[in-house]
Order: structure tokens, then sequence, then C-alpha cells
């Protein structure tokens, strides 16, 4: 990535995390009027004046909509819960990848998560404008930071958690049996609406 590219990336990020922030910001005054909102339902209610289960039944219908108009536009900013130090972090796994990597093709790269704030404000790894904080992928589904050649990470000393604790042995989605080397038959499957 050249030097412009890279500089207006940082700029966008920075400009993306304060507005994200701002939203934050906005969420917490939003719980407080809530809270007003609350206490006088219930002082209503306990005036008389208003039926809680009727109100309850209708609070859930709409509550139901809106979670779905959120899910469907994609609002709202996620990290990773809980956040570890991603130098210090001490779980992480070693798997021989060398050896099994012509047959899971590197599929771990494909799996989506949420970063750190501590990956965000690094900025070295790149995530995701449209989803954020989502580790970014490119149009083939992979990892913005896979080398597409050596199906190696670019950025394996700052990768994150995720990367780090990732232990695909169990994960049926990718292995049949990863003693044996056998790849789930269903695997692209996992990935064919990425």
């Amino acid at each position: 990535m050249n030097t412009h590219n890279k500089t207006t990336r940082t700029e966008i990020a920075e400009g993306l995390r304060y507005t994200h922030d701002r939203a934050n910001s906005n969420t917490a005054k939003l719980l407080e009027v809530s809270s007003f909102a609350y206490a006088a339902i219930e002082l209503l209610a306990e005036k008389g004046l208003i039926d809680i289960e009727v109100l309850d039944r209708k609070k859930k219908e709409i509550a139901g909509r809106l979670v779905e108009k959120f899910r469907q536009e994609g609002i709202g900013a996620a990290y990773q819960d809980p956040e570890h130090d991603k130098y210090t972090f001490e779980k992480s796994v070693t798997i021989d990848c060398e050896n099994r990597i012509d047959l899971c093709k590197a599929s771990c790269c494909r799996l989506r998560f949420a970063l750190s704030h501590q990956d965000v404000q690094e900025g070295i790894v790149q995530w995701d404008f449209s989803h954020p904080y989502f580790i970014a992928s490119d149009a083939d589904g992979y990892c913005h930071h896979l080398d597409r050649g050596s199906l190696g990470c670019t950025i394996h000393e700052h990768r994150p958690v995720p990367c780090r604790a990732y232990d695909c042995r169990n994960d049926k989605r990718i292995w049949s049996d990863f003693e044996q080397r056998i790849v789930n038959p269903d695997l692209e499957k996992l990935f064919s609406d990425g």
C-alpha cells in the first residue's frame, strides 16, 4: 500500500473512531432518557392509568421490529469482549499450519470477528469500515492481511487475539478429523454467503 493510501486510510479510520465514540456518548444519553421514561411508566401504572402487560406486549413487538432493522442495516460498532493485551496474551495456540494449509486453504483467515480497542487504536490491523470494528476482508472473503501466495499472515507479530487464540483442531466447520487430516466436505458452504 502506498504512503498516500495509508495516510488516507488512517485519517478515515480516525474519523470513524471519533464518530463511533460520539455514537457511544449518545447511547449513554439515550439510556438516561430511557430511565426517565420507565420511571414515568411505573408512576402511570401505579396510578392505574396504563396496563403494564399490554404496554409490555406492545414494547416487545416494536423492539423486535427495531432489532431487525438494526441487524439489516448493520448499525452499531462491535469490539472484542472481553479484551486482552495481545502482546501479553498467554493462551496462544500453535498449530502446524504449514503442513495443513494445502488442505484447509487457510479457512481460519476467512472467519469474521471483532477487533479490540487496542487493534483499532494501534492502526496496524485494518478493519472493515462498513462493519466497525470487524477485521477487514477482501473481495475473496479472506483477511486483508493474508499473503495470497504463501497463505501466511503479513502482520503476524501484530495479529489480533482471536488469531492467536483460535484452535481449529476441534472446529468441525473446518476439520471432520484433524488428526487424520480430513477437511469437512462442506467447508466451502461455510463461506458461500460471505
